[in-house]
């Protein structure tokens, strides 16, 4: 049996592949990029060895450096992990040839399923069916539009090498060729060191269907059932099912058939993954991912079994641990994965500190690789961890990950929350038609909803303004409870004519102001020009019961710098808000056109230039204080005649700031 085992990846993958390692008994290390020393895998795993830069190329892709590490750390096996270096022939023969144990498929494998052509070839020697076209690859750009002369548009563009979703295209009858062609070279070429790409012809409306399979290396091979990965973004799985639903019997047989006969062929020593396209009632050959997927928590929701400790088994030469009639399959499960990305832009991958998460209970499963108070930055995959639901069938299964995911919440970054709860509701999933192509086509292109209510503008501000008052660096001299320094009356007041904050979401802003605040804990909050009645009274654990109108909720809301974060019945907003400066000055100030600091606070930037011209309102500083931005303003119509601090300046409270040289005209 291994004894110690090195986890060569990051993330949910590495956390989970550990928990599994310690119930065996296995002791575990893993390894870490300079960027990553603080990460959760490095965490909860508890002995990681740094192996290079933050870029994967540095780190994760080092094979001497995690040889080294292995060696270091007494392992005596080393996983590779999901992604990285999980299909990289070299370095299962560098493990090898280091006397590890590889706990993987043979690097012959390896190589077999990663060239697309190859495994394609091979498919088709054993009368499996296969896409048309495809049958050579090649990396010359005018070769390849050579190999499209011949086939009927729209076509598929694929990287010979890899998988994942990248470097793919499909080019229709009016989509510029060459270009389509260029960008998935370069896709592919960065991404796995190959440019080679195939053309096969593209199938309409397909959907994708997968087999997890087992082997132990000598030839015996079994599946672990079939799941479906239809719900798909750019070629990129976001929603996952077992098994997969309203697939005939016979039909299903045959793709279980096929998958082990290509395992057999292989000597499928481990764990992969037979992928293919479903389009009525025929299938056709995919490819082959010969590592742990992504998606295998909804394969051990419905078997029972736990994947990881096959893997670890296999690989210390004890063999396949059932027979093929003794996996059950019980109920059915779903997954979604959670993506620290911007749906509304695109589904651009998003980066900053994430300040919480609030996870469902069980029996829902979320495996997460990310934890409150950890930076995403711009080098991996933006996947924060997945959520996984079991239920007797699959409408309970799918009613319970919409409810998990509508209980779910995370602070800091833009996540695809919301487009998750979208998208499992639409009556595709619900009936399980949905095909590979649903949200390219009909729900990615329209992800924005618009304006926020104004509602929401005054919760972010009198949250950030409850935040202000009360945090922990407000006056000393003040209560540290409820919402302090604001005067309490027995009866409703309008809100000040002069805002109190500015308040945007996204590209959305509002002025906003406040009344006072009554012993209920109500205001009413002028947005713009609009009014708003808003009673808000602090609960537990960050979260507030909120009443607007008739109606209450309860929000959860964390509050970081100048941004508040909100999650409640909307979904999840972020709102950035600014406090104006101008107001406390406007009476005096304004004669004369001096600006003053209204607190003691850090200069962030500077905005104007002694000599400018420029108008009442205008931003001219903006300071901070107490982790809120306050927007130093021009008092009147002039010209700035003194400017008298700098950006990174602490400034104390009154303190000159400038002064504008009214307008005599």
């Amino acid at each position: 049996m291994i004894k110690k085992l090195l986890i060569a990846n990051r993330g949910d993958g590495a956390c989970r592949i550990a928990r599994t390692a310690r119930a065996l008994g296995i002791a575990v290390a893993t390894v870490h990029s300079s960027t990553d020393r603080n990460a959760a895998h490095v965490r909860q795993i508890g002995q990681s060895i740094e192996v290079g830069g933050g870029p994967a190329s540095e780190s994760y892709l080092n094979i001497p450096a995690i040889i080294a590490a292995a060696q270091t750390a007494g392992a005596d096996a080393v996983h590779p992990g999901i992604g990285f270096l999980s299909e990289t022939p070299d370095f299962a023969n560098a493990v090898e040839d280091a006397g590890l144990i590889f706990v993987g498929p043979t690097a012959d494998t390896l190589a077999r399923f990663g060239d697309k052509l190859q495994a394609k070839r091979e498919a088709a020697e054993l009368g499996i069916p296969v896409i048309p076209g495809g049958d050579l690859a090649s990396d010359d750009q005018a070769g390849i539009a050579a190999m499209t002369a011949a086939m009927q548009p729209p076509l598929l563009l694929k990287a010979a090498a890899g998988g994942g979703g990248r470097g793919i295209r499909v080019v229709g009858t009016e989509d510029d060729l060459g270009e389509n062609i260029a960008s998935a070279m370069r896709e592919a070429k960065a991404a796995f060191g190959r440019a080679d790409l195939l053309v096969e012809q593209y199938l309409d409306r397909p959907r994708h269907v997968e087999v997890q399979l087992a082997g132990d290396g000598t030839g015996a091979v079994m599946h672990l059932y079939d799941r479906e990965c239809s719900l798909q973004r750019r070629h990129q799985k976001v929603v996952e099912e077992a098994p997969v639903a309203g697939l005939a019997a016979g039909l299903r047989q045959n793709i279980l058939d096929a998958a082990c006969r290509l395992g057999a062929q292989a000597k499928l020593r481990g764990l992969a993954t037979a992928e293919f396209l479903v389009a009525g009632d025929e299938f056709f050959f995919l490819e082959v991912n010969p590592r742990l997927q992504v998606e295998h928590p909804v394969t051990e929701a419905v078997t029972g079994l736990d994947l990881v400790a096959w893997q670890l088994r296999i690989a210390a030469g004890d063999g396949l641990p059932l027979t093929q009639d003794q996996i059950p399959v019980h109920g059915h499960a779903m997954q979604a994965r959670l993506y620290a990305e911007d749906p509304a832009s695109g589904f651009a991958p998003a980066t900053g500190v994430v300040r919480r998460i609030d996870l469902p209970a069980s029996p829902v499963r979320s495996d997460m690789g990310i934890e409150a108070g950890e930076e995403i930055g711009p080098f991996y995959d933006c996947m924060l961890g997945k959520v996984i639901c079991h239920g007797e069938d699959r409408a309970a299964a799918l009613g319970q990950l919409r409810a998990a995911l509508a209980d779910a919440a995370v602070f800091g970054v833009p996540t695809n929350l919301a487009f998750l709860g979208d998208l499992l509701a639409r009556p595709e999933v619900a009936d399980g038609t949905a095909d590979t192509a649903l949200i390219d086509r009909e729900i990615a292109s329209d992800q924005s909803d618009g304006r926020p209510a104004d509602e929401l503008f005054a919760l972010a501000g009198a949250l950030a303004m409850l935040q202000y008052r009360s945090g922990a660096e407000s006056d000393p001299w003040q209560s540290q409870g409820g919402f302090t320094n604001w005067r309490l009356g027995q009866s409703r007041r309008r809100p000040s004519h002069i805002a109190s904050l500015q308040v945007a979401f996204g590209e959305d802003s509002a002025d906003v102001a406040f009344s006072p605040c009554d012993e209920d804990g109500g205001m009413s909050v002028r947005v713009d020009q609009a009014l708003v009645e808003l009673a808000l009274q602090p609960l537990d654990d960050g979260a507030y019961s909120v009443a607007i109108g008739n109606e209450v909720q309860t929000v959860r809301a964390v509050c970081d710098d100048s941004t508040v974060h909100l999650h409640g019945a909307f979904g999840a907003l972020s709102a950035r808000v600014s406090l104006y400066a101008d107001g406390w000055q406007a009476n005096a100030a304004a004669v004369e056109g001096r600006v003053l600091a209204p607190v003691m606070g850090n200069v962030t930037k500077v905005l104007a230039k002694a000599g400018e011209r420029v108008s009442a309102g205008d931003v001219l500083v903006v300071q901070e204080s107490m982790k809120m931005e306050i927007r130093l303003t021009a008092p009147c119509d002039g010209v700035v005649a003194t400017l008298a601090c700098a950006e990174g300046d602490m400034v104390a409270r009154h303190a000159f700031i400038a002064e504008v040289r009214p307008d005599t005209t």
